[in-house]
């Protein structure tokens, strides 16, 4: 009889189909009627008819088979289970096994996995058994720098056994990540493990071959399928220095549980010795921390043990309360110099070493208590608070009143220095007139401070209190207006603003000073209360300050896309407070600032401030910067810094794309008075879309005076392994836009105004 085109039944839950001209045995017929008919005696010789059981359903040319034994299907055979699809030419089904035995261009499809070859036997619920020389490709996702990239990866072998639920074993295999038929590299084991539960691979007996020749050989390897952590071998880097020698580690990886886990890492330095560094991390529910150590037992160079040490530790404790740890510590002040190329620690000034307990609950009261030392390792000394009380009382908005009173008490600590209390309260009241055209905002306030000193070496008592009473009335107004600028909807503000400033002279050269220093001149210092940082000097000040800035709008997205801004300040009265050794201010006009920022096209932005000094004709400072951005990976930076007397400083960056699969990187940041170089980089990238290449040389001014020169060298090989030292990290952190070139993401400013 003619078997219908959609046939639907139990075997156990088969869903049988054939073409029309198809003929089917009459036995399989009949019970493929019975099963759908709902007879339970066919019904129970095949299968259960629990409706939670997988559906299978089979497609071929011609299908028949034996009740309750055995199917047989040739012709475009195609089974569909869970998920998983079996093509083939040929495909018999025993059903008291539940053994599938498939011939002929087998291919087998769970999600974006594939495996093909000529012939496979396999069991269905338990999901093993074998196919012969197949070819396999995978695709899953891979953790690298905070991003999910995917990492596809394929090959071939001479057995494939499949061994359950997402778990493979090949012998004679070969692994990449490449797409080509002549791959530009590959992994070649004599057995290969890939288990997807545990997202890891397992080889024995590898050799890794680039370009068809073999690399090297290790008798067992792991790799990553995704970016789950486990325990291992990391890859090995290695670069050369001229303050280090040749540098190479080897970190080992230990996965000690999901919430903690321990990075050993064996450094060895041919000028140095061998170092032992080890990073410990962990995070707990309401805890969280790093614990970092390194030690070098001889430094051949020095002749002496040389070690650091680096722990914060964060706690979330109940109500409101919260904790803190941060200790760090070298051997001696030269330690980063010879033994760190980074920017970030060979210009470490001061190594902070604190604890602090902190309440703030989202009231009206927050407050901490803080212990705090330093190790200087250069610059100027800096002062212990043994120990720091703080607390602020903060009311945002009663009435339209809004009121503030910071108060701290700390105790300042310094070999042959002033050392004792300083204790201070800032009680302030503002009124809050805010309007969509504008706002005024007058304000009232008390800076009180006392001393009482253990130890005076400065001229002055060993007590004393100071209180200053604050008056300021802020003020501003808002305008806009529409308009179009080639076809696009955009508004513009214009924003004035008008800042009175009060502050009586109180005599204050006897007090100490602990932590306080002018503060820098610019846009944020001329709408505030002191021209001080620091607690221990409020300067007078009768004075008003203007200033009116514009922005441009788009008006759909509410992206900002240019700001200007203009301001000054006219003095009513001569400064007549000032710190040891700072020369008075005089005259009525301060400096003039300036500033305009934004993106002037959809592919370049520019940066620049000054600040001019009118009485005396003379720019204070200025800053300019351009960046040019058309696409991911391709930027062009400089900027220009200068500052009579201290620099003149150009700094340099690029990124960009050279031919076919290279990029060029460089850095040039030094000052133009001196001609010396800051820092300058230089180096190439390559992009074979499933490795890539990255060489550079760092030359860095560190803070003895001296130069560390630094090489890198690097290949990814598609997500499996990365051999060598890596500058990803320098370069994101010195050029201005770097794009990691094998992980392009998409950036929602390129393109648009």
């Amino acid at each position: 009889m003619n078997a219908p085109r959609r046939l639907f039944g139990l075997l156990p839950l088969v869903c049988v189909a054939a073409s029309p001209s198809a003929r089917a045995e009459p036995a399989f017929s009949v019970v493929a009627f019975q099963l759908l008919a709902g007879q339970a005696a066919a019904a129970s010789a095949v299968g259960s008819t629990d409706a939670s059981a997988p559906l299978t359903h089979v497609e071929a040319d011609r299908i028949d088979g034996r009740e309750n034994v055995n199917l047989h299907a040739e012709g475009n055979v195609r089974i569909e289970r869970e998920g998983t699809t079996l093509n083939a030419d040929k495909v018999d089904y025993d059903l008291l096994e539940d053994e599938v035995h498939a011939e002929g261009s087998v291919v087998v499809r769970r999600g974006t996995d594939t495996i093909s070859g000529p012939r496979l036997r396999m069991k269905v619920d338990e999901k093993t058994g074998e196919m012969e020389t197949p070819h396999y490709t995978l695709e899953r996702s891979r953790a690298m720098g905070g991003t999910s990239t995917p990492m596809k990866g394929h090959g071939d072998a001479e057995v494939l056994l499949l061994e359950g639920e997402n778990r493979y074993k090949l012998k004679n295999a070969t692994f990449t990540t490449c797409d080509a038929n002549d791959p530009a590299w590959y992994l070649k084991a004599r057995e290969l493990d890939l288990d997807f539960a545990r997202a890891d691979g397992d080889s024995r007996n590898a050799t890794f071959h680039v370009g068809g020749v073999p690399v090297f050989y290790t008798p067992a390897a792991t790799f990553p399928l995704s970016g789950d952590r486990r325990s291992g071998l990391l890859a090995p880097t290695f670069s050369p220095s001229n303050v280090t020698g040749f540098d190479v580690t080897i970190p080992y990886y230990f996965n000690l549980a999901p919430n903690y886990d321990d990075t050993f890492v064996p450094r060895y330095m041919t000028k140095r010795g061998l170092q032992v560094n080890n990073e410990f991390r962990y995070l707990f529910p309401k805890s969280s921390g790093i614990l970092r150590t390194e030690w070098l037992p001889e430094d051949q160079e020095r002749g002496e043990s040389r070690s650091a040490v680096a722990f914060t530790h964060q706690q979330s404790f109940d109500y409101g309360f919260s904790g803190l740890v941060n200790y760090n510590a070298v051997s001696d002040k030269d330690y980063f110099t010879d033994l760190s190329s980074r920017v970030t620690q060979t210009s470490t000034d001061n190594l902070v070493r604190e604890a602090a307990i902190n309440y703030n609950a989202g009231s009206w009261l927050t407050g901490g208590v803080l212990v705090q030392r330093f190790q200087t390792i250069a610059g100027p000394l800096q002062y212990n608070r043994l120990p720091q009380v703080s607390l602020q009382a903060y009311v945002p908005e009663f009435s339209g009143f809004s009121f503030r009173m910071p108060v701290e008490g700390a105790y300042f600590q310094r070999d042959g220095s002033d050392e004792g209390w300083r204790t201070y309260s800032y009680p302030q009241v503002q009124y809050n007139y805010v309007r969509p055209a504008g706002f005024v905002t007058p304000k009232l306030g008390l800076h009180t401070v006392s001393y009482n000193m253990d130890t005076r070496v400065s001229a002055g008592p060993t007590s004393a209190t100071r209180s200053v009473p604050v008056m300021s009335v802020d003020s501003g107004l808002y305008f806009d207006r529409e308009l179009q600028i080639k076809g696009r909807d955009y508004y513009q503000t214009l924003e004035p603003r008008l800042y009175y400033l009060n502050v009586p002279y109180r005599y204050q050269d006897d007090l100490p000073v602990f932590d306080t220093s002018v503060a820098d001149f610019g846009f944020a210092q001329i709408f505030s209360d002191n021209l001080f940082v620091g607690q221990d000097r409020f300067a007078n000040a009768n004075q008003l300050t203007a200033a009116v800035s514009s922005r441009l709008v788009n008006a759909s997205t509410g992206a900002e896309l240019l700001r200007g801004a203009l301001g000054t300040r006219y003095y009513f009265t001569d400064q007549r407070v000032t710190l040891p050794g700072e020369t008075a201010r005089t005259g009525k006009i301060a400096d003039l600032l300036g500033s305009f920022a934004g993106r002037v096209t959809p592919t370049t932005s520019v940066d620049f401030f000054l600040q001019y000094n009118p009485r005396d004709s003379v720019l204070e400072q200025a800053t300019a910067g351009v960046r040019y951005q058309p696409a991911f990976a391709s930027v062009l930076s400089a900027s220009y810094r200068y500052k009579p007397q201290q620099y003149t400083d150009v700094d340099l960056t690029a990124q960009w794309p050279i031919y076919g699969g290279f990029y060029g990187v460089a850095r040039i940041n030094g000052d133009i008075e001196t001609k010396k170089l800051t820092e300058g980089i230089a180096g190439f990238e390559y992009n074979g879309s499933c490795w890539v290449a990255r060489v550079a040389a760092h030359r860095l001014l560190n803070t003895s005076g001296f130069y560390t020169n630094a090489y890198y060298f690097q290949v990814e090989f598609g997500g499996l392994i990365s051999v060598g030292n890596s500058p990803v990290a320098l370069l994101q952190r010195s050029v201005n836009g770097y794009g990691r070139i094998n992980q392009p993401i998409a950036d929602p400013a390129f393109g648009q105004e």
